[in-house]
């Protein structure tokens, strides 16, 4: 039958269903057998024998190998793996870290609870390895493109195991106001605006990281000086200036003279960057 309004589905199987459906065929492993090979060692938190002297601690869900190793066991060869693996990836069943001559692989795996429909807070893990995605970006280790196919991924996953997909417009399309999020399913909203404020906090961190050695000595003198220690005005001051960084537009009622707040930008992000600095 064909069908051409696909729709997207998550079937949940545990571990027994797979073990069921594995056919021997000589050495060789299926791709079926060399999934649930994966499985298995995730859950048991294997690591190859060849990597046991590296110190590396592995998360629930992960297991730590070389593509020469799995060549070896299922018989394939090692460009069959490494292509087999990023297939694997770009379905969203797993995510690679890839190290100098190894491999952790993260299982995409799910409790025996059964999730809630999709509130993202029943998806504690989304955010966070959103900013794992994006902490190399940060301090500049990784290219947007990187770090954006990485959240690209992410984002596909946690749709997938709602049964969500996120469908963008060709080119072609005439955009219309029926096509705003306004009126997509909550569930994708939710997840898409995870992803999206995740990548502009990184923004402002990644912006504020390139303050970090500049001087902050001009508002220390301004605390001391023209405000004569008084806490609470510095904290008031504060929230000027963050006016006037993000509004540049703005007009704070203050004596030019007195308040050079517009020189003081520079030293106070430089202090906002070394506190973040601190705090990770």
């Amino acid at each position: 039958m064909n069908n051409k309004q696909e729709k997207s589905a998550v079937i949940l199987a545990g571990t027994e269903m797979f073990d069921y459906l594995k056919e021997k065929v000589g050495e060789r492993k299926t791709r079926t057998e060399a999934y649930c090979d994966l499985l298995d060692k995730a859950l048991a938190g294997f690591v190859s024998p060849f990597l046991r002297k590296q110190d590396c601690e592995l998360r629930p869900g992960q297991c730590h190998v070389t593509i020469s190793d799995l060549a070896a066991e299922w018989h394939w060869h090692r460009a069959t793996v490494r292509s087999f693996l990023d297939t694997l990836e770009s379905l969203g069943q797993l995510e690679r870290t890839r190290l100098t001559k190894s491999v952790i692989i993260t299982m995409s795996l799910q409790s025996d609870r059964s999730p809630e429909d999709g509130d993202v807070q029943d998806q504690p893990d989304l955010a966070t390895r959103l900013q794992e995605a994006l902490s190399d970006w940060i301090t500049d280790n990784a290219s947007a493109e990187e770090t954006g196919k990485a959240c690209g991924q992410l984002v596909h996953r946690a749709l997938a195991e709602i049964g969500l997909q996120d469908i963008y417009p060709p080119d072609s399309m005439r955009v219309d106001l029926s096509m705003s999020a306004r009126n997509d399913d909550k569930r994708l909203v939710d997840i898409r605006t995870t992803a999206l404020e995740n990548i502009a906090l990184a923004a402002m961190q990644r912006m504020l990281r390139k303050s970090r050695f500049d001087d902050c000595l001009d508002i220390l003198d301004f605390f001391r000086l023209d405000l004569g220690g008084d806490w609470a005005a510095f904290i008031e001051t504060s929230k000027d200036i963050v006016e006037l960084i993000l509004n540049p537009e703005s007009t704070i009622d203050m004596d030019e003279e007195e308040y050079p707040l517009k020189s003081l930008r520079k030293p106070f992000l430089s202090l906002v960057a070394r506190a973040q600095e601190a705090a990770n």
